[in-house]
């Protein structure tokens, strides 16, 4: 099974432009990379603008579940 993992990074927080970043993942379940690849860009594609108004950066990773990512 695959996930879609995410690194979210807030750019330039607070006086000192501190860059915040967290880990999370998306909560679906996909039983190949294909699948996952697809869903993947269909997020990108949804959020980018948004994002790029707010100074937001997300990357995305498909990886199977339980690697090290």
């Amino acid at each position: 099974m695959f996930k879609i993992y995410a690194m979210i990074c807030f750019l330039s927080i607070g006086p000192t432009d501190q860059t915040l970043c967290f880990k999370s993942e998306v909560p679906l379940q996909y039983k190949n990379l294909k699948n996952c690849s697809l869903d993947k860009k269909k997020i990108i594609d949804y959020m980018h603008e948004d994002l790029v108004d707010r100074e937001v950066t997300v990357i995305f990773k498909c990886s199977s579940e339980g690697s090290d990512v």
